[in-house]
């Protein structure tokens, strides 16, 4: 039985805290099977008694945990919940939620039913079909609440969420423990935006489920201006972040590509081509497969596996610098498996360049602007894609996490200690 953790934060909740957890307990979390769920309200000091409420309840209900700590903003108080709901409470799964009813206590049973159905993250969104957001607010506000939310998924290229910054969440800790929660841009509203950035690159299944999200019935909303500026500049910088790895990534490859180009032209006129090609004679005539006696395609695979080693060593060393190889082993272990990941791009080369030669002729200019389109529309997006799932992964691949854990990882590590594949 799996372990779910609703973490809410209060801070000055004493006329809406004590209901809650009525409700949740009392109502809400029976009937909920295959899992156990308790509530872990993170209280910011709250001059107005909201922890001794909370104590109260816990009296009464043994799902019911308190953390006390130092008023650090929205999101900070969320991580020390997060935190100490994975490290001390042992959660499977953590429930994000307002304390204050605007989100509706029956709407935690829909996330877990989501979540049973095979998602990593499910989010309570205002923004789809059954989803709406208080009938109560002004223009401004729904405006501010709606076009945040569209800045979010147009810079960071999460089209298909609609609500970027619902707080009514629940995600895997598997997920969330891979999340370096200490080192997030923002300590109020906008942490939401980033955990739920980062948890995607990971490759985490996410859905949405509709919630309608209520205005306050007591007490004041803590939202203001500068969340919404604060919410901007983490987008912001997330996307300046990733850039400047793509940005890297990008000089590399166009220094790999002048390495190609001419490695292409040396090769092209070398004996070594003309001799592999001559293996393949007999096939001259054949309008596919007789590209293997076109001496350029094999020009043209070997100009690619000497961008392969540039563009491999100049990437660990600068454009994925943190997840630096160094030990020589590993090194070694990471250009096999590099090598056999950027087979797709030798492949793709040799056979427009190759077809290329053979329909239009073999001149220079036939073969630099095959290489051109190869490259630039083929082997660019393929690498780039290669090389953060599979090398220095970056990115985790719904249903490919036992290719990218055990398969080529496994046998090239064989390869490298000398062992026998099992």
């Amino acid at each position: 039985m799996s372990k779910i953790v609703i973490v809410m934060p209060t801070y000055n909740e004493s006329e809406n805290i004590g209901r809650m957890l009525d409700v949740l307990v009392k109502r809400e979390l029976k009937g909920i099977k295959n899992h156990k769920v308790e509530i872990l309200v993170v209280d910011s000091k709250s001059p107005d008694g909201t922890a001794e409420i909370v104590q109260e309840k816990m009296k009464k209900y043994l799902q019911v945990h308190l953390l006390s700590t130092d008023k650090g903003g929205l999101g900070a108080d969320y991580v020390k919940g997060m935190k100490y709901a994975m490290g001390t409470m042992k959660a499977d799964a953590i429930m994000e939620m307002d304390s204050d009813f605007q989100h509706d206590p029956k709407d935690v049973k829909r996330l877990i039913a989501a979540l049973d159905r095979g998602v990593d993250h499910v989010i309570g969104s205002r923004y789809i079909k059954g989803g709406e957001i208080p009938k109560e607010w002004g223009i401004h506000r729904k405006a501010m609440s709606f076009f945040g939310s569209l800045f979010a998924r147009l810079m960071l290229f999460m089209f298909s969420i609609h609500d970027m910054t619902s707080g009514f969440k629940l995600t895997k800790t598997e997920y969330l423990k891979k999340v370096n929660l200490d080192n997030l841009y923002s300590k109020y509203y906008a942490y939401k935006i980033q955990i739920l950035y980062e948890i995607a690159k990971l490759g985490a299944k996410i859905t949405e489920v509709p919630i309608i999200f209520y205005e306050r019935k007591e007490g004041t909303s803590k939202i203001s201006r500068k969340d919404l500026i604060d919410s901007f500049l983490v987008v912001v910088k997330l996307r300046i972040r990733d850039s400047k790895r793509f940005i890297k990534f990008g000089i590399i490859g166009f220094l790999g590509f002048v390495i190609n180009s001419l490695g292409l032209e040396f090769f092209s006129s070398s004996q070594v081509a003309k001799d592999i090609a001559s293996y393949f004679s007999h096939i001259n005539n054949q309008e596919i497969w007789g590209v293997l006696a076109v001496p350029t395609a094999w020009a043209a695979a070997l100009a690619t596996e000497i961008a392969i080693v540039w563009n491999f060593s100049m990437n660990n060393v600068w454009t994925f610098a943190k997840e630096r190889i160094t030990n020589s082993l590993k090194l070694l272990y990471k250009f096999l498996q590099f090598n056999l990941t950027s087979v797709g791009a030798i492949i793709i080369q040799f056979w427009v360049i190759g077809m290329a030669v053979k329909i239009f002729g073999d001149t220079i200019w036939v073969r630099q602007i095959a290489l051109v389109f190869s490259v630039g529309f083929l082997i660019v997006p393929y690498n780039y894609t290669m090389y953060n799932v599979f090398i220095w992964k970056r990115w985790r691949v719904p249903g490919f996490g036992w290719i990218q854990d055990k398969s080529i990882s496994k046998h090239l590590k064989e390869v490298v200690s000398n062992r026998r594949p099992e």
